[in-house]
């Protein structure tokens, strides 16, 4: 039977989201063998891979290929910030913010909705999603937030660490308290 890039995509798309890696990295491999184009091949190895310099390079392939995907654009901003992570507490890098007058922009209303990606497999979800369709993330956490690079609000939420961001957070300053 003739190996197809779709069946290939879709078989190593199903390891990577039951945790079968090594089983995923094989597939796909084979899929961008046959079509060194597939956006989403390369996609998806960047969740298979667990080694952040590979994850790396199959994300650039991706913007290579698209360089408006914002899958791949919000894995590279994870990516920069992974590598700020020091010992147990979040060290953001980028643009200093005085945490004595910063003040959150007013909370997102109800009817106030965004497109987002998960922060951990890049699906496309909307904000008003509390957990990813495909990998079941917690979608109102730190990582999706447009506050990520702040401390205060981790602080707040006692998210300080890198395990307590994957937890769904209650924060005010993402939806008014109900």
């Amino acid at each position: 039977m003739a190996e197809d890039v779709a069946t290939l995509l879709y078989e190593g798309a199903v390891a990577v989201t039951e945790g079968r890696r090594d089983e995923a990295q094989a597939l796909l491999m084979r899929a961008i063998e046959l079509d060194e184009q597939s956006e989403l091949a390369w996609l998806w190895l960047s969740g298979a891979v667990t080694d952040s310099g590979d994850q790396q390079i199959a994300l650039e392939n991706v913007l290579a290929i698209n360089p408006n995907s914002e899958a791949a654009q919000t894995g590279l901003a994870y990516l920069r910030n992974q590598q700020a992570y020091v010992a147990g507490n979040v060290t953001f890098t980028g643009a200093a913010i005085n945490e004595e007058t910063w003040r959150p922009p007013v909370p997102l209303s109800e009817d106030d909705v965004r497109e987002l990606v998960c922060w951990q497999c890049g699906a496309a979800l909307y904000s008003v999603a509390q957990f990813c369709w495909q990998c079941h993330a917690p979608v109102h956490c730190c990582n999706n937030c447009e506050f990520r690079p702040v401390l205060r609000c981790k602080q707040v939420q006692n998210l300080t660490s890198t395990m307590a961001q994957t937890a769904q957070n209650k924060c005010e300053w993402w939806r008014p308290p109900a």
